[in-house]
Order: structure tokens, then sequence, then C-alpha cells
């Protein structure tokens, strides 16, 4: 009879539509390969700006597409 009880306190606590997730953006899943040249420069600059190289790329990817 509890596993009932539960049931029910559960159905009752759902929503009875369900949600629709809301799209997210879209992420880039492959890998790119850098030059070792261009790499150990991306990482200079990053560390003067106190960013991780990744994080100064998508800014400086942000700035050339406009966005």
């Amino acid at each position: 009879m509890a596993f009932e009880d539960k049931m029910n306190q559960l159905k009752s606590s759902m929503s009875s539509k369900p949600t629709k997730n809301e799209p997210t953006a879209p992420r880039i899943s492959k890998s790119y390969t850098l030059k070792q040249d261009i790499a150990n420069e991306l990482t200079r600059r990053a560390k003067e700006k106190e960013l991780t190289a990744s994080r100064y790329l998508e800014k400086l990817l942000k700035k050339e597409f406009d966005l």
C-alpha cells in the first residue's frame, strides 16, 4: 500500500504536459590542430590577459565574426 501511495504523490507532483527543452547554441565538436608557433603565441597572449588559450581564441573569433 505504501508503494501505491507514493506513486499517487509522484503523479500529482508531475506536470501532465511535457515541457520542451529550449534549443541551445550549437557547439563545435570538431578538434582543430594549430601549428606550434601559432599555439605558443596564442598561449603567450592569453596569459597576458589572464585567460586560457581557448577563451582567448573564442574572444578573437567573436571579434573577427562581429558577434
